[in-house]
């Protein structure tokens, strides 16, 4: 056998280097036309008029007043009024997602709560005890909701990424003390749909990311995990559900799977977690052979920003997460979390907002939430030309249209006074329906319905969907990368 696979070298080297120009052919003679001098000025032009765009869109706004320097004297409170006021972002309710909250009342005594705690911090828990107090009742409340066991733990977060990086930090710890003589980078399973927050981690952390192929509903495909599997891998990620889709990954089977070849299984329920918790049939549970858990209290928990929780299946786990520096000048070093120090008006404003909500309302909001992304899903796969990514059941709907491209209808929307999010991969529109916007999801229905040829042709100007029109058109990434580099100067930019 060996004799004749030597035989025919020759031709399964063909074969290899044809299978490879197949996959990356557009890259490569898109490399080559770009080393040609019209291929080089048609990119340089590009590249140049997507800044433009990005200068436009991030510099419309204009403020009175500018400073450069910190002021020699103080500013009075009449000055900082007038300043402030300049300053005032009028949120739209017509965005997608961003803004859950709407109840004057819970912001108004949030308020309030917070001011007492802004300048107060956890990392000395022998100063702030009743901040510890309660940090354990917020992992209590909230583990409750997802069957958490009494041996089991967690900690309050900035948001999702902190989770997710924690998470993940830990896995590749647990990994690495079972496995001393593997020098080959532990690896993650999870899906594309995943949220970008574990691309992040794995970079930070130096994990291989491992994609699980999308079965035909646009969830994780089990069998091709099953096949995907290796001694390298140190967790699965599951998403309940995904940013992009607002799909539900099959957590109880990956979880029966995790545990046939004793692998740890995360569940991101960041962005839905407080949704699904209050409906039978889209409930998740530490039962399900879950190790971990991520779920943010600031977005359907209808917290402040900069709140969510990591959740243990047991706290001995817990201990990976931790930083401890024991040699350290300056004493014995430890902390939970990424930051050391930690804003305490954070775990006292999320505690007191699942005070002031309760389970009642919680539960009312999840079943409107549901029952709108449902009936905004079946009303938009009756129009013409409209398709819906799956069988959205949650909070969130993807969806783009035939005729048009995603530019053209996004740019539409956005006349209409909306602001919605662009994806990739493929192409295509979501919302997000927030207790914020859902009295306007008829009015967007409406106006999907309305699109047509004499609304594309009124409005030409490009925006920052072209950005993504070039992200679609062009192969090389390296040059999406230096716009997004471009852009992210551009925020901070003086």
């Amino acid at each position: 056998m060996l004799l004749s696979i030597y035989k025919h070298k020759w031709k399964l080297l063909l074969l290899a280097i044809l299978y490879n120009f197949k996959k990356h052919y557009k890259y490569i003679l898109f490399y080559f036309y770009s080393k040609t001098k019209k291929g080089h000025l048609m990119i340089e032009d590009k590249k140049e008029k997507a800044k433009q765009i990005i200068k436009k869109d991030l510099f419309r706004t204009k403020f009175v007043h500018n400073y450069n320097r910190i002021p020699w004297y103080g500013l009075g409170n009449e000055e900082m009024d007038k300043i402030l006021t300049d300053r005032k972002d009028n949120v739209n309710s017509r965005i997608s997602g961003c803004v859950y909250s709407c109840d004057v009342d819970l912001e108004y005594k949030i308020k309030s709560i917070s001011n007492k705690y802004l300048y107060s911090n956890p990392l000395h828990p022998d100063i702030y005890p009743g901040l510890i107090k309660m940090e354990s009742e917020v992992i209590s409340m909230v583990g409750d909701l997802f069957n958490l066991p009494k041996e089991g733990g967690g900690n309050i977060t900035t948001g999702g990424t902190e989770s997710t990086i924690l998470a993940l930090k830990a896995y590749k710890k647990m990994y690495k003390s079972k496995t001393w003589f593997n020098i080959l980078k532990p690896e993650v399973l999870c899906t594309k749909t995943v949220h970008a927050a574990v691309n992040k981690a794995c970079e930070l952390l130096d994990l291989k990311m491992v994609y699980v192929k999308l079965d035909e509903n646009y969830i994780m495909d089990l069998n091709d995990l099953y096949w995907k599997i290796t001694p390298q891998t140190c967790v699965i990620i599951g998403s309940a559900p995904c940013f992009p889709y607002g799909l539900m990954d099959p957590i109880t089977e990956i979880g029966k799977l995790a545990k046939q070849n004793n692998i740890p299984f995360h569940v991101d329920a960041c962005l839905g977690g407080f949704i699904t918790q209050y409906d039978v049939n889209l409930r998740i549970s530490f039962e399900d052979n879950i190790q971990s858990i991520s779920v943010d209290p600031h977005k359907y928990g209808l917290a402040p920003k900069g709140s969510s929780l990591l959740l243990w299946k047991d706290r001995a786990m817990k201990k990976y997460q931790y930083f401890i520096a024991q040699d350290w000048t300056g004493g014995l070093y430890a902390s939970v979390s990424l930051p050391g120090s930690r804003v305490g008006s954070q775990i006292a404003t999320t505690w007191a907002t699942l005070l002031y909500n309760g389970n009642a309302n919680y539960k009312a909001m999840s079943r409107k939430i549901k029952g709108k992304t449902i009936s905004f899903a079946e009303n938009l796969r009756e129009l013409p030309n409209f398709k819906v990514i799956g069988w959205p059941n949650v909070n969130v709907v993807a969806f783009y249209n035939t005729k048009y491209s995603v530019g053209q209808l996004s740019k539409y929307l956005k006349r209409q006074n909306w602001n919605i999010n662009i994806l990739q991969n493929p192409i295509c529109l979501h919302i997000c329906i927030t207790p914020k916007n859902i009295k306007y999801i008829d009015m967007l229905f409406i106006a999907l319905k309305k699109f047509n040829d004499e609304e594309v042709k009124e409005n030409n100007d490009e925006d920052m969907t072209a950005i993504y029109g070039m992200a679609a058109e062009i192969p090389d990434k390296s040059i999406i990368t230096e716009l997004i580099n471009y852009y992210l100067d551009m925020t901070t930019n003086v």
